[in-house]
C-alpha cells in the first residue's frame, strides 16, 4: 500500500478507562479497587501479583466498590473489569526514600511495589519512582509499554538457582540473571510469540561451574541449533535475538 496522499480517517481516542474480560478463575475472586492488574500471556486480565509473567495494565476502577467476579472462563462477559489507567500512582513500598526516586519499580503483590527484584519469581516491572509523598508512600509513574519499555527501561529478572525454568513473551527484552547452583535447564519464549528484534540477555552471576541449558521452545532454533549450552561459567554472559522465526546469538562473552 502507498503513503497516504490525503487525510486518512482514522478513529481515536483520549478515555482513561477500559473494560475487558479476566483471565480464568477457579473460584469467585474479589478484585479490590486500586489493585494493580496486569494483561497474561492469553491476553486476558490478571491480577498484579508475583503468581505469574504479565505485563502492567492499570488498575482496578471499582467505582461501585470492590468488584467480585464469578468462577468462569475467560472470555465470558461476566468475567469482565472495568480498568483506571492513570499516568501515576500512590503505592506502598517499604523504606522507600527520596534518594530512590529515577529507580524502578516491580509489583510484589497487587498493592505493594519493590525495588529489588531478586526475591520475584516473575519480576513484573510497573513504573519508576517521581516522588516520595509519605512514610513508604511513593509517587510512581507508571509504564504501560510492556515487557520494561521493549528493552529501554533496563528491566530484569532473576532465575530460581535450581531447577528447569520457562521464560515467556512477557520477558522479553529483559536482561536474565542466573545465579545457578547447579545444572540449569531453560526454555525461551516460544518463537511464535516474539517479533523481529526482541532480544533476551542472559548472565550467570554464581561461581559455581554449573551449565545453564538454553532450549528453543518445541523445535525453536538458536544459531541453527535446538540448545545452546556453553553458559557455564562466572560472568558468562550471551544475548539473543529473533528473527521472527529463530533466535541468533549476535554478543557472547563466554569464558
Amino acid at each position: 500500500m502507498a503513503n497516504a496522499t490525503s487525510i486518512v480517517a482514522k478513529g481515536g481516542s483520549d478515555r482513561r478507562y477500559f473494560r475487558r474480560s479476566v483471565e480464568t478463575l477457579a473460584a469467585e475472586t474479589t478484585f479490590y479497587k486500586h489493585a494493580l492488574i496486569g494483561l497474561d500471556s492469553t491476553g486476558y486480565y490478571c491480577k498484579g501479583d508475583d503468581t505469574q509473567s504479565w505485563v502492567f495494565a492499570g488498575v482496578v476502577r471499582g467505582e461501585s466498590g470492590n468488584p467480585k467476579l464469578p468462577a468462569a472462563t475467560a472470555g465470558d462477559d461476566s468475567l469482565m473489569l472495568d480498568i483506571w489507567c492513570p499516568e501515576y500512582l500512590e503505592l506502598y513500598i517499604s523504606g522507600v526514600a527520596v534518594t530512590d526516586i529515577g529507580k524502578k519499580v516491580y509489583a510484589s503483590d497487587d498493592q505493594t511495589g519493590v525495588l529489588s527484584n531478586s526475591s520475584l519469581t516473575y519480576a513484573n516491572f510497573i513504573g519508576h519512582v517521581v516522588d516520595v509523598v509519605a512514610s513508604n508512600i511513593a509517587l510512581v509513574k507508571l509504564s504501560y509499554d510492556g515487557n520494561g519499555g521493549h528493552g529501554k527501561y533496563g528491566v530484569s529478572k532473576w532465575m530460581a538457582a535450581t531447577g528447569a525454568q520457562s521464560l515467556t513473551k512477557h520477558d522479553l527484552n529483559k536482561t536474565i540473571f542466573l545465579p545457578n547452583t547447579a545444572a540449569l535447564a531453560l526454555t525461551l519464549p516460544a518463537i511464535a510469540t516474539t517479533q523481529a528484534g526482541d532480544r533476551l540477555t542472559f548472565v550467570k552471576t554464581t561461581s559455581d561451574a554449573q551449565a545453564i541449558t538454553l532450549t528453543g521452545n518445541s523445535s525453536d532454533n538458536i544459531d541453527g541449533s535446538n540448545t545452546l549450552a556453553t553458559i557455564d561459567a562466572q560472568y558468562d554472559c550471551a544475548t539473543l535475538v529473533s528473527t521472527g522465526s529463530a533466535w541468533i546469538v549476535v554478543a557472547r562473552d563466554i569464558a
